[in-house]
């Protein structure tokens, strides 16, 4: 169309426009504080040209080519990896925090300072010998010691079930996620087919992608229409046809493993393992693998203190009965869970004129306190890792030491300070991990954020063009009147 109509649908397709951008533009300002928000920009293009014969091509205005966000795929799936990998460390980081509050070391309360105690009781006992009140001390002390062992054992055994209770929420979180996320890839389908961009769409994927990732990794892929496809361990859990479950082990019955809907699965599994339809699953990164890590570390703390609890029960009574059952200073040495169940026997609880100071187990000689200081010298004594490997030498009432052994003391010690080590590296990485996140939520928000400045200076721009079609309207609206209404007979 040419002429002044023609000019007319110019301005008017130049109103149009230009008002998408300011629409845009508002919509870009009102979202500037909302997490997670991708800029949007407007593109316009030259519309189709008309020809003129004689003349050549004369433009016919403008046309919106779309409105998109201003997006970096590749530095969303780098932030989207890094959160992935911050989250695991996070959730190991804080399982051991709470690990080492079990442990409460160094502190006049720990379990280190009542294995001193229970040493210098044994001493005081071996200097003492016929004080009655050494030996009564010397039980009120050794009490309060397999006291503090059962506080711990029982701690990191609700610690456990806490993490592992934790473990399968992060699993409901994120089964939640991916229902939303098939909702989604239905939603932005049905937009693409229609020839729309779901822009404020695809922002609610990538938030949910990136929570999600925080909770296990995933290799994420988009088909033309914008639908994801998710994969967790190498298992499909999400396309456009189909959606599968996470679930967690929490348990066994029957040898089967039990989930915490009270379904079972025949594959062999300890409590923490994940599976997808069933097919077990081993993350890479996200809290969910930080929380599996914690499990490891609980449990492997837990089997640390059965070894020092029963190896300790084992020292003292090889010593104190000479290799004779019925003069055990400590019950509950060969159970399943020493830690738990170790405890000074009953006989002496009740009569501890039964403990034996001396060689004679009849305690026969006067101020004899040799078998006593023999215990009090546990302390100093490399014993072998393995108590299976012990050799018991009754006649000097020692242990052969082990060159590449480790004192009581020092077995709990480095059980400690491994805790601790762990510990420090994760808070270590983290802190590293942080400091990436920030620098790529920083590079993103450059890229996709809203900066305020350069809405106001675009609104101007496209005010100013909005004005300026308008007066381009206002004036061909003039000339038609001139020409309909003033010229003529």
């Amino acid at each position: 169309m040419t002429g002044l109509f023609g000019t007319l649908n110019t301005a008017t397709k130049g109103l149009n426009a230009q008002q998408t951008a300011l629409q845009t533009i508002g919509h870009n300002v009102a979202n500037a504080n909302t997490i997670g928000y991708t800029r949007q920009r407007v593109t316009m293009q030259a519309d189709l040209s008309t020809s003129i014969p004689g003349i050549g091509q004369i433009g016919t205005g403008v046309r919106v080519d779309g409105i998109n966000r201003v997006h970096d795929t590749y530095i969303t799936t780098q932030l989207r990896d890094a959160n992935s990998t911050t989250k695991g460390h996070q959730a190991l980081s804080d399982t051991i925090g709470e690990l080492e509050a079990v442990f409460n070391e160094p502190s006049d309360t720990g379990l280190s300072n009542q294995i001193s105690e229970v040493f210098n009781a044994w001493t005081y006992l071996a200097s003492n010998p016929e004080q009655a009140s050494a030996r009564t001390m010397l039980v009120q002390t050794t009490e309060t010691f397999t006291d503090t062992i059962h506080h711990m054992a029982n701690s990191m055994e609700k610690l456990h079930n806490n993490t592992l209770n934790e473990l399968d929420k992060t699993a409901l979180d994120a089964n939640s996620d991916l229902k939303q996320l098939e909702k989604l890839n239905e939603q932005i389908w049905q937009a693409s087919v229609r020839g729309f961009t779901p822009n404020d769409l695809l922002d609610t994927q990538d938030q949910l992608l990136s929570n999600l990732a925080g909770k296990i990794d995933i290799s994420v892929e988009r088909d033309k229409f914008n639908r994801v496809s998710v994969e967790i361990g190498g298992q499909t859990i999400l396309d456009s046809n189909s959606r599968k479950e996470l679930t967690v082990v929490m348990g066994s019955v029957d040898g089967k493993g039990i989930f915490s809907n009270g379904e079972t699965t025949d594959l062999s599994t300890e409590p923490g393992t994940i599976i997808i339809g069933n097919e077990i699953v081993t993350p890479e990164s996200g809290k969910m693998k930080g929380t599996q890590d914690g499990l490891e570390v609980i449990s492997d703390s837990q089997k640390d203190l059965n070894d020092f609890a029963g190896s300790f029960g084992k020292a003292v009574n090889a010593i104190h009965g000479g290799g004779e059952d019925g003069f055990n200073f400590f019950a509950g040495v060969d159970s399943d869970n020493p830690a738990k169940n170790l405890t000074v026997s009953q006989a002496i609880k009740k009569n501890p004129d039964l403990i034996i100071s001396g060689k004679d187990s009849s305690n026969a000689v006067s101020g004899d306190g040799s078998r006593a200081q023999a215990i009090a010298t546990l302390q100093y004594k490399n014993l072998a890792s393995d108590n299976g490997d012990w050799e018991y030498n009754e006649d000097n009432m020692s242990f052969n030491s082990s060159p590449t052994g480790n004192t009581l003391f020092g077995k709990y010690n480095s059980m400690v300070t491994g805790i601790g080590i762990v510990k420090q590296q994760e808070d270590n990485i983290l802190k590293t991990q942080n400091g990436l996140m920030s620098l790529l939520t920083q590079r993103r928000e450059s890229i996709s954020g809203v900066d305020i400045n350069e809405e106001v200076v675009d609104m101007i721009k496209y005010s100013s063009a909005f004005q300026a079609n308008s007066r381009v309207l206002q004036t061909i609206s003039e000339m038609l009147d001139t020409l309909i209404n003033r010229t003529g007979v």
